[in-house]
């Protein structure tokens, strides 16, 4: 994937967190390197809704073997983890 690529669906993920789990100064203070878990900006649901994002409109399943802390920090290791799983296996 090229680095227009990543920063293309870095993109997409900010403005599905910013548009559709935040709201008010949270939503306005986003940016890619932003603490999500720390922040408390993914919960559980709001960690679904991501996953259910990323599967509907990348076209990414995350394995639940991949479904750890570490993986949803930040942004910028959310798309990490989407260009990880797009590559083909082999």
């Amino acid at each position: 994937m090229s680095d227009v690529e990543r920063v293309d669906l870095l993109e997409k993920l900010i403005v599905f967190v910013r548009d559709d789990l935040l709201e008010g100064q949270a939503a306005a203070d986003l940016t890619s390197t932003t603490p999500l878990l720390e922040w408390g900006v993914l919960d559980s649901m709001k960690t679904a809704r991501l996953l259910a994002y990323i599967r509907d409109e990348i076209g990414v399943r995350v394995p639940p073997r991949k479904m750890v802390g570490d993986h949803f920090k930040d942004l910028e290791h959310v798309t990490d983890l989407v260009l990880e799983l797009q590559q083909p296996v082999g």
